[in-house]
């Protein structure tokens, strides 16, 4: 294939995927930040307690569970003395319940879908269309792959002159202005933009694939025995382990499952893949799955998440990736236009 086709096929998929990313790109921006959103978010719900030892999680479910009995429960964050945050699903519905440490008692019950992270979220891998939605963005994101890779075909030859700063850029020439540009942005964001587009197309074959299933009704049991104890027995057997997710049963025989992260997991591991199960009739640990245990597939699975959404590092990494999602619709826009500017000269 020779470099004018190769060139026609990479300026229309960048311009197809690129009206898309554009959209996606900037909420992706967005959504670096968004623990930093939802920490702005639930301030107001925030539970004052003047000892940092309170932790009255027994009381917290018991009421939880109480008030929603028939809802799948997940308990996001319980750190002593701060607010207690529930995640409660059904198929077509979500609610956070923050209660207090100390009491146990509801602080306050929000639609989850309602928060700006979640409505930022939901653009970003669904556009708000539903099924539908979640296919056509696993398609841009497979377009944008296809448009990076011809991409670095196209200017292998310059990736080197790229990154050592070699190419000029000539403000004189509209044509040759965007190009260096387009090759600048391209070649010094393309390493992560391979990470992200790779990334987010699995994720959005997931959410896909979820989607077309027919959601279950849960049946979640109330809880008698100690959680408490039973993350104290955690706590004590595995030392180097830092529980930070809970998840309740959703059916009677089901186990409580207790996610977090073991000291030895390197930073692009996600903390939802080590998995500790506890009985919940008698609230013994039933078993310990660790993904850096796990085979080669599923450590790689476990990766997906944490490096497209930059879940590590600090200010710097959140700003980086915000540049990287800002730079796919950039590259879209000005690759198109490059594309269309020798059109009109070859037809001189």
């Amino acid at each position: 294939m020779n470099n004018r086709r190769l060139l026609k096929y990479h300026s229309y998929l960048g311009l197809i995927s690129g009206l898309f990313l554009l959209v996606i790109g900037l909420t992706g921006a967005i959504l670096a930040f968004n623990e930093d959103i939802d920490d702005i978010t639930f301030r107001a719900y925030r539970a004052e307690v003047s000892s940092e030892s309170t932790l009255n999680l027994d009381q917290a479910i018991h009421t939880v569970q109480g008030q929603f009995p028939e809802w799948e429960t997940r308990i996001v964050h319980f750190q002593p003395g701060e607010s207690i945050l529930f995640n409660l699903r059904l198929p077509n519905a979500r609610r956070f319940v923050f209660v207090h440490p100390e009491t146990g008692t509801i602080i306050a019950n929000i639609d989850a879908n309602s928060t700006v992270a979640k409505w930022i979220l939901k653009l970003h891998y669904t556009f708000h269309a539903g099924v539908y939605g979640r296919i056509l963005v696993f398609i841009i994101g497979v377009l944008f792959f296809l448009s990076l890779i011809t991409g670095l075909i196209l200017y292998r030859k310059v990736l080197l002159k790229t990154l050592l700063f070699k190419v000029k850029i000539k403000r004189s020439r509209s044509r040759n202005f965007y190009s260096a540009l387009h090759r600048y942005v391209g070649v010094w964001a393309l390493l992560l933009n391979l990470v992200l587009v790779i990334t987010g197309t699995v994720l959005a074959f997931k959410v896909s694939r979820s989607a077309l299933q027919t959601p279950k009704l849960p049946e979640p049991p109330q809880i008698t025995i100690s959680v408490e104890e039973s993350l104290k027995t955690i706590t004590d057997n595995y030392t180097d382990f830092t529980p930070s997710y809970l998840r309740l049963p959703k059916t009677k025989e089901a186990p409580i499952t207790v996610n977090g992260t073991f000291d030895s997991d390197p930073f692009y591991y996600s903390k939802y893949f080590n998995k500790i199960l506890i009985d919940s009739n008698t609230g013994e640990i039933s078993s310990v799955t660790k993904v850096s245990e796990a085979t080669l597939l599923t450590r790689l699975d476990s990766m997906v998440s944490p490096l497209h959404f930059g879940q590590f590092g600090g200010l710097l990494i959140k700003i980086l990736y915000c540049f990287i999602g800002i730079s796919g619709p950039f590259l879209s826009v000005t690759g198109f236009i490059i594309w269309k500017q020798k059109r009109k000269k070859s037809k001189k």
